[in-house]
């Protein structure tokens, strides 16, 4: 039972209180915040910045180096609208010169109108950006620009500070967001309640909350730049460890919650190996076979399971989760099984309807594409029990789905979804049985640590006759034998990815982009092969058209973002070509190449190496060329990158962490996890007075409306 909000004390209100409430922000903004999972006040404090940027000093022009960013100042000389003959494209450019040089500012494209403010002659700029040279005179391409105190250099000081870049959020511009934070720091300050007991921080010599959230947002000028960047300041740490603690603690009251619950036992039917032999194409490994235990030890327990299957690319988790659904519908129970995009989701679809109709399964596609009436025609017929197996994207946690009877859920690549989307699952049926997969390739103990509530299995190695696919990476030179590679494999009949780190032009030029590379090869390549592009822009609708083309074999060759990353199965693939592999992880470029060899035939995968790459870059690479197992490559990742360089981790509200951190402060984690469980374990309904801010923070993480 929710207790009403007006039963807290004010400070856990005013807290929770939504983003709109500030402000400057409106209903627009605040729903651009919630794409972010930015929804409450508390959210927006814990929204750190992703890195520092160093505008403590000026630097003089005649000073400045190409390709180092520098904070410079100086008068306008003159400045304006631009326009190139032929094209017609507008150039907006600002000559600013000091004492001895001369600097030309450039925006191209030129949409912003308020420029020109700043381009008046005589006008004093203070400029933030990169230099570089054209023609032996420097430029800096869309710096940031401000106006120069006209009062004297004392009254730049507050100009002059480390500047914090937080992850974009679409629509919303930097200064924007860093004003919308400041205004909850001044505006919230007096109700800010620290929810970790005072007693467990300054045990690990970390400042207060209110100390941690000023300093991160607005260092002051004496830290240090690599301590920001790499996250080691005590304020971040106290971040960080809230961030953890907060997490811990709702998964620790979920745990308590779910142990109270009674589940009737299932029954597996005698000797299920021998019949999953018949029924199956396949056989299953010892290690598969071992999770099926696991899985069935769970359902006849008559205690509802709760348990993750972790592996790496193509162990096969799915055909273990298939048994789990076959013992759940043996049982004439429901099976939900929850992924994160419609092109999975259709993909699992397709897999479940082809294997034996001695599994027993009734499936239906439930996504965000369906009409109204369609979804309401398929809810309508899930209530009734005509379906037993509902496969589907968040669209399963909405509140009209009602199962007739909803026995197992089990989520696919868990890394997608929070405690949250788990513990809204729950609430679909009398305590339902849980199994989250993923192939997030993470130490174990760090797992053990992270699904703390959970019991685990794991799958090491690959189904028989699965090849490693070969990997090599291509320089420049090398690319006429990429190429034909390519074609050989294409006029054999299989097909072929590749992979770009932007989907259009950006303003590193050098970079290739999808769109262009899909022009470029329907040139060289069409009519012959057909070429297909996908990528995150797309609707959900046209991205599972371009796939379902794709695995129907209507499309030969695939290119795209890293929006193909997850689950993508299609047999006939065989090659992957990663243009920039430099761009990615090692962990998200070995989740990439799994994509192609899952058929017959062997898989290669070509990482394209950009002209000048540092040697430590081309090391990094040779991992992946040499390593093929998930766990050690994460590992090696770590060690070779260090702390602080992990790149594509995802900011988040509260209730969720991110993985960098994770891996970075595993003891931190682990102190976490021991500090929540030792509070529940005290006070298991969070009912004590000193706990109510604990107790509004779970429920809001419970109840919040889900971004669907």
């Amino acid at each position: 039972m929710i207790p009403k909000k007006d039963g807290y004390p004010k400070q856990v209100q005013t807290l929770s209180s939504p983003v709109s409430h500030l402000r400057g922000v409106g209903p627009k903004r605040a729903g651009l915040l919630a794409q972010k999972g930015i929804h409450t006040v508390l959210d927006l404090l814990f929204f750190t910045p992703i890195h520092y940027e160093d505008r403590t000093t000026i630097c003089p022009l005649r000073e400045v180096e190409e390709g180092v960013p520098c904070l410079v100042n100086g008068e306008v000389v003159s400045g304006g609208e631009e326009k190139f003959y032929k094209s017609r494209k507008r150039l907006f450019r600002i000559r600013l010169r000091d004492e001895k040089s001369v600097l030309d500012l450039l925006w191209f494209n030129y949409k912003e109108p308020h420029l020109s403010r700043f381009a008046a002659q005589g006008t004093r700029l203070l400029v933030y950006g990169t230099i570089r040279l054209s023609r032996g005179r420097p430029q800096m391409i869309h710096p940031e620009v401000s106006l120069y105190a006209r009062g004297g250099d004392g009254d730049t000081e507050n100009l002059l500070a480390f500047y914090p870049v937080y992850s974009a959020v679409a629509g919303i511009s930097g200064a924007a967001l860093r004003s919308f934070i400041r205004s909850a720091l001044d505006q919230y300050a007096g109700a800010l309640v620290d929810p970790v007991p005072p007693e467990t921080a300054h045990g690990l010599g970390l400042p207060t909350l209110d100390q941690a959230l000023r300093f991160v947002h607005f260092p002051d000028r004496e830290a240090s730049i690599d301590d920001l960047n790499q996250s080691r300041t005590p304020s971040h740490r106290r971040l960080i460890f809230d961030r953890f603690f907060l997490v811990m603690i709702v998964m620790a009251f979920r745990k308590k919650s779910r142990e109270k619950g009674i589940c009737p036992a299932f029954f597996t039917p005698t000797g299920l190996e021998n019949e999953l032999k018949r029924i199956l194409p396949f056989k299953l490994t010892g290690q598969q076979i071992k999770a099926v235990q696991d899985i069935a030890k769970d359902l006849v327990s008559g205690k509802a399971m709760n348990r993750l299957l972790l592996g790496d690319v193509g162990c096969g988790k799915t055909i273990v989760a298939a048994v789990a659904a076959h013992i759940t519908v043996l049982n004439r129970r429901q099976v939900a099984l929850m992924v994160p995009t419609q092109v999975l989701a259709t993909q699992h679809l397709e897999y479940f309807t082809q294997l034996s109709d001695k599994m027993g399964f009734r499936p239906v596609l439930l996504t965000g594409g369906l009409s109204k009436a369609a979804r309401r025609e398929i809810v309508h017929e899930i209530r009734s029990g005509s379906y037993n197996l509902i496969i589907g994207t968040q669209s399963l946690i909405q509140e009209d789905l009602v199962f007739s009877d909803l026995g197992l859920t089990i989520i696919d690549e868990q890394h997608r979804f929070g405690v949250r989307e788990r513990a809204l699952m729950d609430r679909k049926g009398v305590n339902p049985h849980l199994l989250v997969m993923t192939a997030t390739p993470i130490p174990r103990t760090l797992a053990i640590t992270l699904y703390g509530d959970m019991d685990i299995s794991l799958i090491r190695g690959y189904p028989k006759g699965r090849l490693p696919v070969l990997t090599q990476m291509a320089k420049e030179g090398e690319k006429r034998m990429l190429f034909d590679s390519l074609i050989r494999r294409l006029s054999q009949g299989q097909q072929a990815f590749v992979i770009c780190p932007v989907i259009e032009g950006s303003e590193d030029a050098d970079l290739k982009n999808a769109v262009e590379m899909a022009e470029k090869l329907r040139k060289v390549l069409s009519p012959r092969f057909r070429i297909g592009l996908i990528h995150g822009r797309l609707s959900a609708d046209e991205r599972e058209a371009v796939m379902h083309d794709f695995r129907k074999g209507a499309i030969d060759l695939l290119v795209g973002t890293t929006v193909i990353e997850v689950g993508v199965h299609v047999p006939g693939a065989t090659v992957m070509i990663i243009e920039h592999p430099e761009r990615f992880g090692l962990a998200q470029l070995h989740q990439l190449r799994g994509r192609v060899g899952r058929g017959s035939e062997s898989g290669v995968c070509y990482l394209v190496l950009s002209k000048d790459l540092s040697e430590k870059a081309i090391s990094r690479l040779e991992v992946l060329v040499q390593n093929h197992d998930g766990f050690q490559i994460a590992e090696k990742d770590l060690e070779q990158r260090g702390h602080g360089e992990l790149t594509g981790t995802k900011q988040t509200g509260m209730g969720e962490m991110d993985l960098g951190d994770m891996i970075r402060e595993p003891d931190l984690l682990l102190r976490a996890k021991q500090e929540a469980q030792h509070l529940i374990d005290a006070d298991p309904e969070l009912s004590k007075p000193e706990h109510a801010v604990l107790k509004a923070f779970v429920e809001s993480v419970l109840i919040r409306p889900l971004d669907l």
